[in-house]
């Protein structure tokens, strides 16, 4: 019989939490010694009558009841059963628990009146259950493993020197979408993250963030970081980016974060523009808040590089349609053929990508033909990033989860903010070109070709960037 837990993650726990992690480590050294004197007992030949490395699943759920059995399903038919699969219902008010607890061997927690969310909910379900076990899984109640993904997980963990955690590699299903909208959504994000995963495969398969979709992590190392950090859980409920702030912290500890060679997991994709903006609103506002509260080391570099990708990419695309709007108001544009380069040169890794997807279709490789669907998907990452550094040097703080979790639900939370928005865009554009306009001609030509001049440097860093990942070698792995 499950027993529903109302309240916060801290209601139960009144310890200290240093001195209680103590106490729940050294409790599963015990576990652990007697687990292995037990193996050594067992005569050559004969099966070991105890498991040496026990695993705990966790997976939070809000209101997941359409996902839940297909998620619990995929957990309960791995090829490495886990020792036990925990569902944290987190405040739902659909029937997610019930659906959970029809199924065999898994614990339901009910969460009331959580007020931390996901993050809270995670934390309530480690701190109840963590004692004792070896390996802790994170999986999203909207991701599918496949069949082997927790065995491969497992063995890749255990043979890492300083675990801390490991990513499956993921990517979406494209029977998702059921709307033409909603199926190029699914084909861009298929294709963003395999680019992503194939980055990090190549750099010794290091990732800055192990996503909460499937991650399978060491105990004793969540053990150090919730003890470290005096918390209650090893998740920081004051991050947007709870998965990336652990990848943090194990970092600093010199712990591995990796992405798996093998393990598969087809999380859940944004089937809606809001629905994605709102998430990546999230990541965004998220991740900047956490390099400008951390100091410069090696994992914040790589967060700051990616946040000055986007920004450069925003640049050419913003330049390019400035300039070529003022020189053809100036009536001092000029084709030159040499810019049919950089689209080209896209187009060329974008194939190269999308012949990588996972179970990739025709589809795939048409989106990435096309280019425009890619660039649109482009610029409006460039956007959100764009709109998170606004909020966040604002010193604005919003709930990024509630939402997503509303957009999601197909209700609008901002729209009156999105038509504002359009609408100061729309008149900084008016105003910026009658100022253009009205500009006398010797300053005009100044500046295009100051803007031409630097647009084509812009640019030709871009394109250099963009062969070296086309020429780069896989070494054979595949995101």
């Amino acid at each position: 019989m499950t027993k529903t837990i109302p309240g916060t993650v801290l209601e139960r726990y009144n310890g200290p939490p240093a001195a209680r992690m103590t106490r729940m480590t050294q409790a599963a050294a015990v576990m652990r010694g007697a687990a292995n004197m037990l193996r050594l007992l067992v005569r050559p030949g004969q099966a070991p009558a105890v498991r040496a490395q026990k695993m705990l699943v966790l997976i939070p759920s809000h209101n997941e009841e359409a996902a839940i059995g297909r998620t619990l399903q995929s957990v309960l038919d791995q090829s490495r059963a886990p020792d036990r699969v925990v569902v944290i219902a987190n405040n739902c008010t659909d029937d997610t628990a019930k659906i959970a607890r029809g199924y065999r061997g898994v614990t339901v927690i009910e969460m009331d009146r959580n007020v931390n969310g996901k993050v809270g909910a995670l934390n309530h379900g480690w701190a109840q259950y963590q004692a004792g076990y070896d390996f802790i899984a994170g999986v999203d109640a909207d991701t599918v493993l496949e069949a082997g993904c927790l065995e491969q997980l497992e063995n890749e963990l255990a043979a890492t020197p300083r675990p801390g955690g490991v990513m499956a590699r993921y990517t979406f299903r494209q029977n998702e979408g059921t709307s033409l909208l909603s199926r190029m959504l699914v084909r861009l994000q298929r294709l963003e993250f395999a680019s992503w995963t194939g980055d990090a495969l190549r750099k010794r398969r290091r990732t800055y963030v192990l996503g909460g979709q499937a991650t399978l992590f060491s105990a004793h190392a969540m053990r150090t970081v919730a003890a470290r950090n005096q918390m209650n859980g090893p998740w920081d409920h004051s991050a947007q980016v709870e998965d990336m702030a652990l990848t943090g912290d194990f970092r600093s500890l010199n712990l591995s974060t990796t992405v798996s060679a093998d393990a598969r997991a087809y999380a859940g994709p944004m089937l809606t523009a809001r629905a994605l903006w709102h998430q990546r609103r999230k990541w965004d506002e998220g991740m900047i808040r956490l390099i400008t509260r951390s100091r410069l080391n090696t994992w914040t570099v790589t967060l700051w590089r990616q946040q000055l990708g986007l920004l450069m990419n925003g640049l050419t695309r913003i330049g390019f349609i400035f300039l070529l709007a003022t020189s053809l108001t100036a009536h001092r544009y000029v084709w030159n053929w040499i810019w049919i380069i950089p689209p080209g040169v896209a187009v060329l890794l974008n194939l190269k990508l999308a012949m990588k997807v996972p179970h990739r279709t025709a589809g795939d490789l048409l989106a990435a033909l096309l280019l425009v669907p890619v660039e649109i998907y482009l610029i409006v990452r460039v956007c959100c990033a764009t709109a998170s550094w606004i909020t966040v040097l604002s010193g604005i703080r919003r709930d990024g989860w509630e939402a997503q979790r509303t957009a999601e639900a197909g209700r609008s939370q901002g729209s009156s903010k999105m038509v504002l928005t359009v609408v100061i865009v729309l008149l900084a554009i008016v105003g910026t070109g009658f100022g253009w306009i009205h500009t006398p001609g010797f300053i005009q030509n100044r500046v295009l070709l100051v803007g031409w001049s630097m647009l084509a440097m812009l640019t030709a860093v871009q394109v250099l960037g963009m062969l070296v990942r086309i020429l780069r070698p896989a070494h054979g792995l595949r995101p």
